[in-house]
């Protein structure tokens, strides 16, 4: 099989401009920015379209990205849900001007009430709102995003519970959302998602791929106990783009020389 996989980095602490970050993507061989909206240099607010299109046309690389962690457009507070709805659509309408196509999200669990027989989730207790919900925001994402090349990737954290499968189920039902595999999250959930994602390996766009043990992840790559090449072999046969999500310059170098080590890069 031919590897044509695109690897990237993610926006370090380490790096305190999107410029310093594409200069060290240009440096290692890498082939994108991962920009992440956590940090202020990446807020939505300080991107510009032109800026990151000259930057990808001038150092030959691309960009995607990933929305703040605690994003959550299906809150039912109907301010705080707007917010983030708004957030995304922000997101979506950079990436049509800048030619970013690929936007990461984390799907919220929503809060939890804690009783005495244990906890229960209230995007589980109140189906209706919480269904209302996620049909709205996508909707509201494929109208965004329209004919365009922008997709959005769902990516696992802690284990996908039962209503946020439900909830992933009917987004994917929209050609605008798509999948990624986080290895290491997975990993220390003992592979809970990962029957999901094989399940719609055809919606498999993006992957954070890192190494880990245990409970511990974001580890440099070759230093763990994940099958790094099955998680490779599984990007390259869907078409995926690669985050090589450590977060250090150190870790990023270590994983770099083990992919070029094993003939992936």
């Amino acid at each position: 099989m031919e590897k044509t996989l695109r690897f990237g980095l993610p926006y370090l602490i380490e790096t305190s401009t999107v410029q310093e970050a594409v200069a060290l993507c240009e440096l290692l061989g890498l082939h994108f920015v991962e920009l992440n909206s956590n940090f202020p240099a990446c807020g939505l607010n300080e991107l510009a379209a032109l800026p990151l299109r000259e930057m990808a046309r001038q150092h030959g690389i691309f960009f995607t990205l990933h929305v703040d962690d605690r994003f959550d457009p299906f809150d039912f507070n109907p301010l705080v849900r707007e917010a983030y709805a708004q957030t995304m659509l922000s997101a979506i309408a950079l990436s049509k001007e800048s030619g970013i196509r690929l936007v990461n999200m984390h799907i919220p669990r929503g809060n939890i009430v804690t009783l005495p027989s244990g906890p229960r989730y209230l995007y589980e207790e109140y189906q209706q709102a919480f269904t209302q919900a996620v049909d709205s925001f996508g909707e509201r994402c494929q109208q965004a995003a329209g004919e365009g090349d922008v997709r959005i990737a769902i990516e696992n954290t802690t284990y996908w519970a039962p209503h946020e499968l439900r909830a992933i189920e009917r987004l994917l039902q929209s050609p605008v959302f798509s999948l990624c595999l986080d290895t290491g999250h997975d990993h220390a959930e003992n592979n809970r998602d990962l029957p999901f994602i094989l399940h719609h390996r055809d919606r498999l766009a993006h992957m954070h791929l890192h190494d880990g043990h245990g409970k511990t992840n974001h580890q440099a790559l070759g230093i763990g106990e994940i099958p790094l090449s099955e998680r490779l072999t599984l990007a390259a046969q869907s078409g995926a783009t690669v985050v090589l999500e450590v977060k250090t310059i150190a870790a990023l170098e270590q994983s770099v020389h083990w992919l070029r080590a094993e003939g992936w890069l």
